[in-house]
């Protein structure tokens, strides 16, 4: 025989028949992936890895810095989304934009809120959050440039950096709040938000077109709470420098935006007055948060200093809200006359502050 078939050995398979099947078998392994891999992708969890890793790249049009936030908010798996005030309206801040980090596994969660200098209360409120019953300490500069400062508790962390926009008028300035609920009592765990507040802070100036300068690639490293001690009067040194009174304070920084100083009382039960400094754009938001005034015995004091630009920043002492103790007139700390000791402290803080920042023509009561 001429013919292939007739060529064939007898028994040797139909070539088509082969052909059939092999076409056969490849299809059903096309049907076995399609179906089959993308089950195992989602089933495995991988999808949703990969879903949670595509929300926080998208979320705040990208601003938020990824790389310390599983271990800032004490877990693998976490997802972003944008959010509105209505979503946390017990927060102030967010007028310009808003989105959430939060976990499923602890219900951890970080507010990231954008606001232009118009609001700077929404910033401040954060930071002087009373919800959660403690003080939290005096606020912290994030130094290295960083026009930013840091706080934080077992349970809760904030930060604010503010982002000076050359483009945008010379009272512009692109404010970034952080805010949420982990432990950022360490000296390890501050550090992480730090780096957190000022990455996503330079990412969100680019997203929001604002031609800024950053910092460095550094940040402050900041004492753990357990580690902070109140100083003896007068010897302390940072911002609660000259002070005659036992005093909690922080590094000095010519380049924080508020610094603050928890005198505390003899009592020894807490901080009794709080003594801040407000440097533009928080200016506008000085005094108001944590603050008792006007009640007998409790009286507010503040001051002014002329900044560049025809800026001001503001001084002022108060009673800290947080304080429980007796004597509440200021016997306990200032042996009787709480007015005088109260404007000498202010005095003394705002003085050194002031020089500090290179504003002028400081006014006090």
């Amino acid at each position: 025989m001429d013919s292939k078939t007739a060529e064939r050995r007898i028994g040797a398979p139909d070539p088509r028949v082969v052909r059939l099947e092999r076409k056969r078998w490849l299809i059903t392994a096309v049907i076995v992936l399609v179906v089959a891999v993308p089950s195992v992708f989602y089933f495995s969890g991988a999808y949703d890895r990969w879903n949670d890793r595509r929300s926080l790249s998208n979320a705040c049009r990208g601003s938020i810095e990824p790389s310390q936030l599983n271990q800032l908010l004490g877990v693998d798996s976490l997802k972003a989304k944008d959010a509105s005030p209505d979503d946390h309206p017990k927060f102030d801040s967010g007028t310009l934009h808003r989105c959430v980090v939060s976990s499923a596994a602890n219900g951890h969660y970080l507010d990231v809120s954008l606001d232009w200098n118009d609001n700077p209360d929404g910033g401040v409120g954060e930071l002087r959050d009373g919800s959660f019953g403690r003080d939290s300490g005096p606020v912290s500069p994030i130094g290295h440039g960083w026009h930013g400062v840091v706080t934080g508790m077992e349970d809760r962390g904030a930060a604010v950096v503010t982002m000076s926009c050359s483009n945008n008028g010379r009272n512009s300035s692109l404010l970034v709040t952080l805010d949420g609920t982990f432990n950022a009592a360490s000296s390890t765990q501050k550090k992480r938000l730090e780096f957190t507040a000022v990455h996503t802070a330079e990412r969100a100036a680019e997203a929001w077109g604002c031609d800024t300068t950053s910092g460095r690639d550094q940040v402050n490293a900041i004492p753990s709470n357990n580690s902070v001690k109140p100083a003896p009067p007068r010897k302390a040194k940072g911002t609660c420098q000259g002070i005659n009174a036992s005093t909690i304070g922080s590094l000095a920084d010519g380049s924080a935006p508020i610094e603050d100083c928890f005198i505390q009382a003899k009592d020894g039960l807490g901080t009794q007055y709080i003594i801040s400094a407000y440097y533009p754009p928080f200016d506008k938001a000085y005094g108001g948060y944590g603050i008792y005034s006007g009640e007998e015995g409790n009286e507010t004091y503040s001051g002014s200093a002329e900044c560049s630009n025809g800026q001001r920043a503001r001084y002022i002492i108060g009673s800290w809200s947080n304080y429980d103790g007796r004597d509440t007139d200021g016997s306990e700390t200032f042996s009787g006359d709480a007015a005088r000791g109260k404007k000498q402290a202010l005095k003394e803080f705002a003085t050194r502050s002031a020089k500090r920042h290179g504003c002028t023509g400081l006014k006090l009561p």
